[in-house]
């Protein structure tokens, strides 16, 4: 997945989603996030993105998947917002994905054409 507005250019994630739309984890594959202050967002870094771990579309409902800056239900880093709202809005809108083709997704997994599902 790749969060396109991070502050630095797009932020290269992997979002693992168990059968029942939730996050199982998150690891930050790339970025060029400000060092100190948006790079915070990897693992080795802190646990920021642990914080996804278990929830899904309906915890939070869909107006909560925004950073609690906005009004939102994640935390954001301090002195970093723009990284975490990249984030979160990439999250959301995998769990949207899921949702909405997790029939096919699965369908193509069963049949051995889930290389040709992307």
């Amino acid at each position: 997945v790749s969060a396109r507005d991070g502050y630095a250019g797009a932020i290269r994630l992997l979002v693992g989603v168990d059968t029942d739309g939730a996050v199982t984890g998150i690891h930050v594959l790339g970025h060029r996030e400000t060092p100190g202050l948006g790079d915070r967002v990897e693992s080795p870094k802190s646990d920021w993105v642990k914080q996804f771990d278990g929830r899904s579309l309906g915890d939070p409902l869909i107006e909560g998947w925004r950073i609690k800056r906005d009004g939102g239900e994640f935390d954001q880093l301090t002195g970093a917002s723009v990284t975490p709202r990249a984030i979160v809005k990439a999250v959301r809108d995998t769990l949207v994905y899921f949702e909405a083709n997790a029939a096919a997704l699965f369908a193509a997994a069963a049949d051995g054409t889930a290389e040709q599902a992307e």
